[in-house]
């Protein structure tokens, strides 16, 4: 019974975990390398723009680094896809591991970036089963909202409003880590976004001989 489990416990948030000057540096390279992305000289799956009818209007852009993650199956995919952590995302990775807000013993490998713009959203998802929790996301640029929880209505496209769960404000420079059941139970999303934004999204990957369970592969 969803009404009697604590889904917001394991979630935890730090404010003004970097400096405005980094985190200028982080913006200044991402929107660099989305611009790379639009423009052809960052392949695919590196960079990915949603598009099509499946998008419904949201585009989103993503960079991936470290670790594929296959969007389409919602799962790990083949290693040596993407690129090595650029120096920037190892500085920012032991930043946050020696100020103590990630675990050394789960620093990240792999990261997803989104880039969103107004009215971008991401649907409401659990992180795969195979990466170490917490997950953990830095906000930089704007402030939305995360919707965490077990049930969502629908009020629109790329529109949710929690029915079982609640809205965490996500200031610029602040770190989500969702552990416990916010990282396992409940699910999360952003909603149509007031203005732009960008999420670093921060996971250690299963080891490199994991591979995808048979209810992953019926899922496919």
């Amino acid at each position: 019974n969803n009404n009697k489990i604590d889904i917001l416990e394991g979630l935890i948030l730090h404010q003004e975990v970097i400096s405005p000057q980094f985190e200028q540096q982080l913006i200044t390279y991402i929107q660099n390398q989305c611009h790379k992305g639009r423009s052809g000289q960052l392949k695919k799956p590196t960079y990915l723009r949603s598009s099509g009818s499946r998008s419904q209007g949201n585009q989103r852009e993503s960079l991936q680094y470290g670790g594929f993650f296959d969007f389409n199956k919602a799962r790990p995919g083949k290693r040596g896809l993407v690129p090595d952590f650029p120096p920037i995302l190892n500085q920012l990775v032991n930043e946050l591991v020696d100020k103590g807000y990630i675990d050394d013993n789960i620093r990240p490998d792999s990261c997803i970036i989104n880039q969103y713009g107004v009215g971008d959203c991401i649907p409401p998802h659990v992180d795969h089963e195979s990466y170490s929790r917490p997950i953990v996301t830095l906000s930089l640029l704007g402030e939305e909202d995360m919707l965490v929880g077990t049930k969502f209505d629908t009020i629109k496209s790329c529109t949710w409003k929690p029915i079982i769960g609640t809205s965490i404000p996500l200031p610029r420079r602040s770190l989500l880590l969702l552990g416990g059941n916010s990282g396992n139970v409940a699910k999360h999303c952003v909603s149509s976004c007031k203005g732009d934004r960008i999420s670093i999204t921060l996971r250690k990957q299963p080891p490199p001989d994991w591979r995808p369970s048979v209810s992953d592969l019926n899922r496919s």
